[in-house]
């Protein structure tokens, strides 16, 4: 039944076929049975695979040369641009000096016009490329082709297309890793591209700045500008520390040497001033002012940048901030996300704050008020009165069974962000506007301060040595620029200083005990913190501390806090001097030093201290 079912249909499709019937006495035209053989044969050469290379010549595993691959990087096929950035990549990898030596302008050429591309994955190799190209050359050998590296990174963050914008953060980060100083040199360029990456210009009869929302569905508003502001801090970090080595060069430049006519004089200099050889020539009085002129120029410029960003970011905070604490006693609780975004927004105040404390001395103390009087309300309202900071920590659930429940919440302390937060409102109180007075709310904020800086140095946590530069920048900030006029306003330092002495003599964590000696240290040879050095837990300090050089073992900077302490203090430890000197002497032969260098020098600085007593050096 089936074989015939199928023999039916079979010639059922063959019924409904077209039949072509042929023609009857129809015959071709005449010339066309003919085969022409009047063509021409032209041969398909692939011209890389029969070019002829040196043997010396650096070629990539298909046999092409650097020239050729930068050639390829302007292909406009995707693959063929891809595949040319990796045989770069393994060509730089085998031969760096070689091919950097001759190749360098049209490498970064081509390599940084890539962080334009279209596709994501051909950008990112670029960015890898150009990571290897610029790791081994110095700034120096870079200057000339400054221009192209930032015209790219310029390009790259004002793109229309977010992916590219998004993706020059990281172009960013290639450059500050390896040319912070050039990057430093052109900040004026790249700087103002940060705001317009989170913010947009207000209408024309609305002056001023309005922050924009997400830059695309993957990123929230947040995250994105969590992003920028990150690479912003390491922008102004970059800033600072070139600012800071430009300033370092200038004084080891510096002599101490004036002209007065055709006689040299030699004047002697204790400290380290502005100072530089010169010749004056007082017909030249005009390019002085040209030169003051400029220092005012950059200063405006500062000023104006600061405050477009200040109220950018204080706006991003209020967003996520929650409004109000659960009860005043109580820590403010804010999400993970919005921790990061509080920690790097408290590093740029305070790199804007070290930046202004490293400028020239006239810009430094007008930019200061200013910026104390511009800011200081605002930062207090929005984060100093809602701290300190608690984080949620979200633990994760691995098992299937329980993947449809919600995650255990924890809370974490926000250290790092808190301790900035504290070293901030204490730089404020720092500034001299209004002759060293402070008010009522402002006392009370500094005993908030007090409390809570107490508390941590005395509860210090042993998985926080991240915050540990936070809290030296805090102690800094107390001990050498604030205290005198907390000390005006009646506000005693004792005791954080009795926890920072507390903390360094006994805490066992070695690395906050390194931080806080040499603290300690700098207070002991500043002749101008009389306020510090007359309390009395100092002075009984200083006192005892060569009981340390008894122990069974004591660290290097313990070592030289002494010996720093005896030049100064001396009249202070001399009687116990006198009375254990034999068995310092003595101990330092057989105590064991923690990390020394050279442990025979610092067991002989141990036992040239009694040189302050009797003059005998010991060899």
């Amino acid at each position: 039944m089936a074989k015939g079912h199928k023999h039916l249909k079979h010639l059922k499709s063959e019924k409904a076929k077209v039949k072509l019937k042929a023609k009857k006495n129809k015959q071709l035209p005449k010339g066309l049975n003919v085969t022409d053989t009047s063509f021409k044969v032209k041969k398909i050469v692939i011209r890389e695979q029969f070019k002829q290379h040196d043997e010396e010549e650096i070629v990539s595993k298909r046999k092409l040369n650097v020239k050729d691959l930068l050639a390829r990087l302007q292909h406009h096929n995707s693959t063929v641009r891809q595949e040319a950035v990796r045989e770069l990549k393994d060509i730089l990898l085998q031969y760096p000096l070689e091919i950097l030596s001759s190749q360098l302008n049209p490498l970064l050429q081509g390599i940084s016009a890539l962080s334009l591309d279209k596709e994501k994955d051909i950008r990112r190799d670029s960015l890898k490329v150009l990571n290897f190209i610029l790791s081994p050359i110095s700034n120096e050998q870079l200057a000339p082709f400054c221009d192209v590296l930032i015209s790219y990174l310029r390009c790259a963050m004002t793109h229309i297309d977010p992916n590219i914008k998004e993706d020059s953060l990281l172009f960013l980060d290639v450059l500050v890793q390896n040319c912070s100083s050039i990057l430093a040199k052109n900040s004026h360029k790249v700087l103002p591209n940060f705001l317009d990456m989170i913010s947009r210009m207000h209408t024309e009869t609305k002056p001023g700045r309005q922050l924009t929302t997400a830059l695309n569905s993957k990123n929230t508003s947040v995250k994105w500008r969590i992003k920028v502001l990150e690479r912003l801090s390491n922008m102004l970090g970059s800033v600072i520390n070139y600012k800071r080595m430009e300033k370092t060069q200038h004084y080891t430049a510096a002599r101490k040497v004036i002209y007065v006519g055709k006689e040299t004089r030699h004047i002697p200099l204790y400290r380290q001033v502005d100072i530089q050889d010169c010749k004056i020539n007082f017909d030249g009085i005009v390019n002085l002012e040209n030169n003051t002129n400029e220092k005012s120029i950059d200063a405006d410029e500062l000023v104006k940048y600061i405050s477009v960003l200040m109220p950018l970011m204080f706006d991003s905070w209020i967003e996520v901030c929650p409004e109000e604490k659960i009860t005043k006693a109580s820590e403010m609780i804010i999400s993970s996300e919005a921790s990061t975004l509080l920690k790097h927004i408290v590093v740029i105040i305070q790199l804007i704050i070290e930046y202004i404390d490293i400028l020239d001395y006239d810009d430094h103390i007008n930019i200061k008020a200013w910026f104390k009087n511009s800011f200081q309300s605002a930062y207090i309202k929005n984060l100093f009165t809602k701290f300190p900071y608690t984080r949620t920590k979200t633990i994760e659930k691995f098992r299937k069974r329980q993947e449809d429940f919600s995650g255990l919440e924890m809370s974490e302390k926000c250290l790092e962000q808190n301790l900035a937060i504290c070293q901030i409102y204490t730089w404020f109180t720092s500034v001299n506007i209004n002759h060293n007075t402070l008010d009522k709310l402002e006392k009370k904020y500094c005993k908030y301060v007090v409390d809570y800086l107490n508390e941590r140095i005395n509860n210090w946590p042993n998985s926080d040595n991240l915050a540990l530069p936070q809290l030296n920048k805090l102690l800094r900030t107390l001990f050498f620029k604030a205290s005198k006029v907390w000390y005006a306003n009646h506000i005693t330092m004792e005791p954080i200083l009795q926890a920072t002495i507390n903390a360094s003599s006994y805490n066992p964590k070695r690395e906050l005990q390194a931080q806080l000696h040499n603290i300690i240290t700098d207070i002991m040879l500043d002749h101008t913190l009389t306020e510090l050095q007359s309390e009395h837990i100092f002075k009984e300090f200083v006192s005892i501390l060569p009981n340390l050089l008894l122990r069974s073992s004591i660290h290097e900077n313990v070592i030289q806090m002494i010996n720093r302490a005896v030049l100064r203090h001396k009249e202070w430890m001399k009687d116990l001097l006198v009375e254990k000197q034999d068995a310092i002497i003595d101990n330092a032969k057989t105590i064991h030093i923690i990390g020394s260098e050279d442990e025979k020098c610092s067991r002989l600085m141990i036992c040239n201290l009694f040189y302050f007593l009797n003059e005998q050096i010991y060899y």
